[in-house]
């Protein structure tokens, strides 16, 4: 029989050559059976199961702990204690944008001596992930309170309820603000306050007023440059385009001008 075939059988034990050894967990019980059977560890490394080193280290550990299976390491000491980690949470949910290294030097002056990798380690066990944060436009208290009112007032209205309203939109920044912003956030976080980036709508360069129902859009009107959106422009884009729009679309028939939190009757 040639040696890649051959299977040596030892007192009742059949050791396959080093080649066709198929797990660690294996190896280990070869090992060990032998060990059992008075074999040395120098007459168990002639069966070419593994590296002489590797058989004694497996005797080794077998007559410490009485077990085949290899123990779980403790692995290295945590850098922080919980007291440190719960401070570092804090720190980042007092601020979703603070940089990894801010971070570090804060979690530094706190006593951790940690590196900035550490700390973000520590934060990933949190479910604290590094993500661009969200754009959303920015909206003040009383616009949302004013908002949530009018929905939960026309929460019932119906398609067709809706066909008669007719929206307008103030002056706003034909291009938005650029760049991005990384936040660390949880899961379902993206929309939260503090893991979003605010826009605004900067009244600078071109402005523009429209209006527009279910009927179709209305007229665009553009304000000549570096015009400021007062009460007597508004009030004649209000008289030339937006009155002729509403004659167009609904004729005689009433309908409701929405214009942000302030809602006018036709």
């Amino acid at each position: 029989m040639t040696d890649w075939k051959l299977q040596r059988e030892v007192l009742g034990i059949i050791v396959l050559p080093l080649s066709t050894m198929v797990t660690c967990k294996e190896t280990r019980a070869v090992i060990i059976a032998l060990h059992k059977k008075v074999f040395t560890g120098k007459d168990i490394a002639a069966y070419k199961i593994t590296t002489k080193s590797t058989i004694y280290r497996i005797i080794k550990n077998f007559t410490e702990s009485g077990s085949i299976v290899v123990m779980k390491a403790s692995g290295r000491p945590r850098k922080s204690s919980k007291c440190q980690d719960r401070l570092l949470k804090l720190i980042q949910l007092r601020d979703r944008g603070t940089t990894s290294t801010e971070l570090a030097q804060e979690w530094q002056q706190a006593g951790v001596s940690a590196s900035a990798r550490t700390m973000r380690q520590s934060l990933l066990e949190d479910g604290l992930v590094s993500r661009r944060a969200a754009k959303k436009p920015l909206i003040f208290r009383k616009n949302i309170r004013d908002r949530l009112i009018f929905c939960q007032k026309n929460r019932d209205w119906t398609a067709e309820d809706w066909g008669k309203v007719i929206f307008s939109e103030s002056p706003f920044r034909l291009f938005g603000a650029s760049g991005k912003k990384l936040v660390r956030r949880r899961q379902g976080e993206r929309y939260h306050q503090p893991c979003v980036m605010p826009t605004v709508k900067h009244p600078e360069t071109i402005h523009v007023w429209g209006c527009f129902s279910a009927k179709g859009v209305g007229s665009l009107t553009i304000l000549p440059k570096n015009t400021a959106m007062n009460k007597e422009w508004y009030q004649h884009i209000l008289r030339e385009h937006l009155l002729p729009t509403i004659q167009e679309q609904f004729g005689a028939v009433q309908c409701l001008f929405q214009h942000l939190a302030i809602r006018q009757k036709r």
